[in-house]
């Protein structure tokens, strides 16, 4: 069962919490590492979380729209956050790329309010190296989170 505890590794400080798979330090009240996404939360002895209790990352059809305004095109790759799909957005008209993000992620006000920070960092970067950042954005019927960039 997962606690609310903070990790064994967290910083008796209380200024940071190290990631036990990147080493990455992340604030004491997240509940997810900012760089990989890993689970920051003590796992105790009882009963073990089973895959079938944790929501699955919903996956989207090709072919589908997404919170009314994205057709989705293909899937272009998954990892420790969500998957990302390749869309046409019909309001701007352009392609785009849009990451889903995983329901566990999503359901933590803390790391969504770090997205916000680093998308409105993001959106301050302009480079022909760098992707550009749209929007994060919450789909009304599901609730579900996600990330718009080029």
């Amino acid at each position: 069962m997962i606690s609310s505890r903070p990790a064994r590794n967290h910083d008796p400080r209380g200024s940071a919490v190290k990631c036990p798979r990147c080493g990455f330090d992340s604030p004491p009240d997240t509940r997810f590492c900012g760089r990989c996404a890993a689970p920051l939360v003590s796992v105790d002895a009882s009963p073990a979380l089973t895959e079938t209790l944790i929501a699955p990352v919903r996956e989207l059809e090709t072919g589908t729209t997404f919170a009314r305004r994205y057709q989705v095109i293909e899937e272009l790759g998954k990892g420790g956050m969500g998957r990302v799909y390749k869309v046409f957005d019909t309001e701007v008209r352009e392609k785009l790329a849009l990451k889903l993000l995983k329901p566990e992620i999503a359901g933590d006000e803390t790391t969504i309010e770090r997205f916000r920070n680093e998308l409105r960092l993001a959106r301050t970067v302009s480079h022909r190296n760098v992707c550009r950042t749209h929007d994060l954005g919450r789909e009304e019927g599901t609730g579900a989170y996600y990330i718009t960039m080029e």
